[in-house]
């Protein structure tokens, strides 16, 4: 009896595992092809958090599972058991695919020569469209010097102050190819198909 309860518990515990490979998989393909198409990968560290928070989740709802559900209870208990384990594995998933959201690119912006990909968690701006912006710093006396050195001194960088942008283009900035600079490194961002293009810098 004891060995066919455990046996019962590991098959249910499997059938959770692969239906959760399966359905990972696929938000997997979504998020890359999607969300991080045409090189957008390489802005940040992806691969990492995706694997940490989709193996956090991939592992949870098996384990739980396996815990929790038995054949000795009722149906009602394991009906009541199962939801708890799929809110909680919905509730992990859903934070985890926020936090891979955040991570997306929300616009780039041109500071002191330089090309800077900012992500939607550092962004502070609401609209975010992979737009390409420049960085006007207020002259000294003006009537935005002061906003602008209120912010300097709450360590907001200049690159986060979108009140001092200027709307630009890629062609205005770049012509064929721009080296961006990334949390990863340098990344070179070309345009393919009227759409941005990213592809690791050789320097």
């Amino acid at each position: 009896m004891f060995s066919k309860n455990i046996n019962k518990k590991l098959k249910w515990s499997g059938i959770h595992f692969i239906t959760g490979v399966i359905l990972l998989c696929l938000l997997g393909l979504f998020i890359i092809n999607v969300w991080f198409d045409n090189g957008r990968y390489l802005l940040t560290d992806l691969f990492g958090l995706a694997v940490i928070i989709l193996s956090l989740d991939l592992i949870l709802g098996p384990l739980l599972s396996l815990w929790l559900l038995s054949p000795i209870k009722s149906f009602k208990e394991n009906v009541i058991n199962i939801s708890v384990i799929l809110l909680l594995q919905f509730s992990s998933l859903a934070y985890g695919v926020l936090q891979i959201d955040s991570q997306r690119l929300a616009y780039i912006i041109k500071w002191q020569g330089s090309y800077f990909a900012v992500t939607k968690s550092d962004s502070r701006k609401g609209d975010n469209q992979e737009q390409f912006y420049t960085f006007k710093e207020p002259a000294v006396g003006s009537e935005l010097r002061a906003s602008y050195e209120s912010q300097i001194k709450s360590s907001i960088s200049p690159i986060e102050m979108f009140e001092f942008f200027e709307k630009s283009s890629f062609e205005k900035e770049c012509g064929t190819i721009c080296g961006v600079i990334t949390k990863k490194g340098v990344v070179n961002v070309t345009k393919e198909n009227k759409e941005l293009a990213f592809n690791k810098s050789l320097h």
